[in-house]
């Protein structure tokens, strides 16, 4: 048994000469009959690889592309959004300020109607009681002058005017 491991472990000069040699016949039979179609089956790997690696790197400047031309139009469109806002807030400022300026100035008219309705009223008041004064000065001078000139009558006057007056209240 010793033998037997021995001879497995042990180095035979002629069985390592036939080892190479049928090595070299080997690798002589692979480079005749096989080497042409394994170089092919590589390089046909290989250009898929490259043509994979060349699509991928085509298809990520498209996405770059692509990513800027949407960053490019958001801006823009910000851009317009920020302006129709600031035209919106502007056009409602102006309209807001038209809007106080009209009601002020007809206030003011208002103002204005009012005062002169009120010295209007307050002249056709003090014309009333001018005519109510001038009325009754004319009354009472009327009267004045008839008992002046009648003083025949005078109680009789005295009494009519009594009696007047007494209706009038």
């Amino acid at each position: 048994m010793e033998t037997l491991y021995q001879s497995l472990v042990t180095v035979n000069p002629v069985t390592l000469i036939g080892q190479i040699c049928n090595l070299f016949i080997q690798l002589l039979i692979v480079k005749v009959f096989f080497l042409d179609k394994i170089k092919a089956v590589l390089d046909a790997r290989r250009e898929a690889a490259d043509k994979q690696i060349s699509e991928a790197e085509t298809a990520r400047k498209e996405a770059a592309a692509i990513k800027e031309t949407y960053e490019q139009n958001m801006k823009e469109a910000k851009a317009k959004a920020d302006a129709l806002l600031l035209a919106a807030q502007k056009t409602a400022t102006a309209r807001s300020e038209e809007i106080i300026s009209d009601a002020q100035q007809q206030a003011a008219r208002l103002k204005v109607k009012a005062s002169e309705d009120i010295a209007l009223e307050k002249k056709k008041a003090v014309n009333d009681a001018k005519d109510e004064i001038s009325g009754l000065a004319l009354a009472i001078a009327g009267k004045v002058v008839e008992r002046e000139l009648k003083s025949e009558d005078q109680s009789q006057l005295i009494d009519r005017f009594l009696d007047e007056l007494g209706d009038g209240v």
